[in-house]
């Protein structure tokens, strides 16, 4: 019993910890096969905010089902990602889902608290993900994003939509991986993934190569965004040196760059698109005659939906347009579905931090104007010109 406690608590800040070094040491090999920065923040410090957050899909009477955000809407759409980053065959990726979806199927159970798996059997979905990767991937960078993929898919599959004609037979109440970051989802998929990344092949540079090459990056997006060619030399022979000056040289950049929106204009964008939501909200929330909780499911829910929705698209929310504002990415180009949703998904952390408080505060000082989502997603708002 005791050993069980101790895995609970511990076991899910031990598995991010881990892939947190893995990407510290070895962020060459993991940026090969799409997992970069963006990806890790939207992992670790995505889910962990919004853990306690539920995406409804389903409400009629009694009955409500929804999909928790940090314990399997993240986890899955992760897991999508990955497979058309690294263009895994349909076939090896059917095949991994099948079998880790009967496994899990095996080992979950439905009890008055939901679908629950009892240790250790629900290492066994995890511990076959690893098998498979080994034998379709060893050695290969693809090996632990093909296995956390099919891990996490197959367990929201055989652990969490096979066992729904059981869970609707009375009325029911739940989410799918609504136990967060303790969920099966969640920890499945983070277990696959440090089991199989021992076995690859890595490739690491030394940190003077690695600073060079951040350099070098700073400086071809600083000429993307002002249209310019930028000149600048690196002075100094040690690390630490090389280093002071990289940094000193990329603030002196972007604090030249005019193109930056100001908090002003951001923070009424934001007041006119949260308006928006607040009255779709209300209309849903009488409409269903919904409880206080399921109005602010249904709120952040909607939050999150609209500005990933219209930025992915247009660039832009009604707000943005207004005042002649756009999102674009590091390079001055459109941001992706995984940008826009990696930083409006942190949104919900910035939120109770002071109701985004920190957020302002961040944009005016850093270089970028750069709020948490931003940094983590390496994305900016632009003024249109």
């Amino acid at each position: 019993m005791l050993l069980q406690i101790i895995l609970f608590i511990l076991f899910p800040i031990i598995l991010i910890l881990a892939i947190s070094l893995f990407f510290f040491l070895y962020p060459e090999t993991l940026n090969k096969v799409g997992f970069g920065k963006r990806e890790t923040g939207l992992l670790i410090v995505g889910s962990a905010s919004t853990m306690f957050f539920d995406l409804p899909l389903f409400i009629y009477k009694d009955y409500f089902l929804a999909l928790n955000i940090g314990g399997a809407l993240i986890p899955i759409i992760l897991s999508f990602y990955f497979i058309k980053q690294n263009s895994i065959s349909p076939l090896k990726i059917i095949t991994g889902i099948l079998l880790i979806s009967f496994s899990t199927y095996m080992v979950t159970t439905v009890t008055e608290e939901g679908v629950i798996s009892y240790f250790p059997f629900y290492f066994l979905p995890p511990i076959l993900s690893l098998l498979l990767s080994l034998l379709f991937f060893f050695r290969s960078p693809v090996a632990p994003i093909y296995s956390y993929s099919i891990s996490t898919l197959g367990v929201i599959i055989g652990g969490d939509l096979s066992h729904l004609p059981e869970l609707f037979e009375k009325p029911f109440m739940g989410s799918m991986g609504g136990a967060g970051l303790y969920d099966m989802v969640y920890l499945a998929g983070l277990i696959s993934f440090c089991l199989a990344f021992p076995f690859v092949k890595k490739r690491r540079e030394n940190k003077i190569d690695r600073l060079t090459k951040k350099f070098r990056r700073e400086l071809y997006f600083a000429e993307r965004l002002t249209g310019e060619k930028l000149y600048y030399k690196l002075e100094g022979k040690t690390y630490r040196e090389i280093k002071k000056e990289v940094y000193r040289i990329i603030n002196d950049i972007n604090r030249k760059i005019w193109l930056f929106a100001d908090p002003v204009s951001r923070s009424v964008a934001f007041a006119i698109d949260f308006l928006i939501i607040f009255v779709i909200s209300i209309l849903i929330y009488i409409y269903f005659s919904l409880s206080f909780y399921f109005f602010i499911s249904i709120l952040l829910s909607l939050k999150i939906v609209y500005f990933t929705v219209l930025e992915t698209i247009f660039g832009y929310t009604v707000g943005k347009a207004i005042m002649d504002i756009e999102v674009r990415n590091v390079e001055n180009k459109p941001i992706d579905f995984m940008s826009a949703f990696t930083r409006n998904i942190i949104r919900l952390l910035e939120f109770f931090m002071f109701f985004y408080l920190i957020s302002i505060a961040l944009i005016m000082a850093t270089p970028k104007k750069q709020r948490i989502g931003d940094m983590i997603a390496d994305s900016l708002v632009v003024r249109v010109v």
